[in-house]
């Protein structure tokens, strides 16, 4: 797995990791993609420790559909009711070059087990089916996952007990991805106004990083459940701070702005592998985890000022190009 997509792991739920692996393997430029991915360190805190919500339901507001749909990638949604619409479904689909991503009930899916790969019975997974083999009367399909080691020809009957024996708001669902005529050319025209709207909404007061501060003097009455949930908060501001990065970059935004929040990255992916043995040790070593938590914060406030400033703003160089730049008062 490249880098990106290591950090990309960090952010984004199975759904949108599986669509961007198909994007990047067709050479669609998935940075743009990125241009709202820097998260409120507010809204992660609100999820985890306030509404006492998993990492896994995290939902980034970055990835969504209508920003895909700039690419001129169509997606679409259709119902299957019976085994043999599903059939016929996903062979016709398949055999048109068409890409398909399902919601399965991991009970049923090969190479998962309940307990090592995952922890609560009947959870739901998305996986993406590219190919079609045919042999005889077998009928198996191509599945490609965010973890690499469960990418594998798989019977149809995996697939089949996967959907009719899952949730059926979800599992009946099946999503059409079409590639064929995306288009990076009409994403420009809309970028600029995009990332000026969702910079200008930006809020963030950094209060979490205080709280931090304070969760580390303490000792918790569970110690492995609360780290993990430390382990994940920061799990999310390493990987939104590094594909962020990952469009100012692409675009030609500052240098200095982007080692920033590569340095934001960075530390918080210290921080989070010190809280990931946490969880199985029961201890911290305060004196190292404090002046780290300190220092990213000082980072954090200090991208987010020239991110937020009045003299940051995106300059259209050609109809082609959009840089960011950041100009002196």
């Amino acid at each position: 797995m490249s880098e990106i997509m290591t950090y990309i792991s960090d952010l984004y739920d199975c759904r949108k990791i599986q669509l961007l692996l198909l994007f990047q393997e067709k050479n669609i430029p998935i940075e743009l993609l990125f241009y709202n991915a820097y998260e409120s360190t507010q809204s992660i805190y609100d999820h985890l420790f306030i509404q006492d919500k998993n990492r896994w339901s995290y939902d980034s507001h970055s990835m969504n559909d209508e920003d895909i749909k700039l690419f001129n990638i169509q997606m679409e949604e259709q119902c299957i009711h019976n085994e043999e619409e599903l059939d016929y479904l996903l062979q016709d689909l398949l055999n048109k070059n068409q890409y398909i991503y399902l919601w399965v009930n991991l009970d049923y899916m090969p190479h998962w087990v309940l307990g090592k790969h995952y922890l609560v019975e009947g959870a739901l997974h998305s996986v993406f089916l590219k190919q079609l083999q045919i042999n005889g009367d077998q009928i198996s399909y191509l599945l490609q996952d965010n973890y690499p080691p469960f990418c594998d020809y798989v019977d149809q009957s995996f697939i089949k007990d996967g959907i009719f024996k899952g949730d059926p708001q979800y599992t009946h669902l099946v999503s059409v991805v079409s590639v064929a005529n995306w288009n990076d050319q009409l994403v420009q025209a809309s970028l600029e106004e995009r990332f000026t709207i969702w910079r200008k909404g930006l809020v963030d007061h950094f209060q979490f990083y205080d709280h931090i501060l304070q969760f580390i003097e303490e000792i918790p009455a569970n110690p492995p459940s609360f780290y993990e949930r430390l382990e994940h908060a920061l799990t999310l501001v390493t990987g939104s701070r590094y594909v962020f990065a990952r469009f100012l970059e692409y675009v030609g935004a500052s240098e200095e702005l982007v080692r920033c929040l590569d340095q934001c990255s960075q530390i918080a992916e210290r921080m989070k592998n010190a809280f990931a043995k946490a969880v199985i040790s029961g201890k911290i070593n305060q004196s190292k985890l404090s002046p780290l938590c300190m220092e990213l914060k000082r980072l954090e406030m200090e991208c987010f000022q020239t991110l937020t400033s009045d003299s940051f703003a995106p300059i259209l160089l050609s109809p082609l190009v959009t840089s960011f730049v950041s100009t002196p008062e």
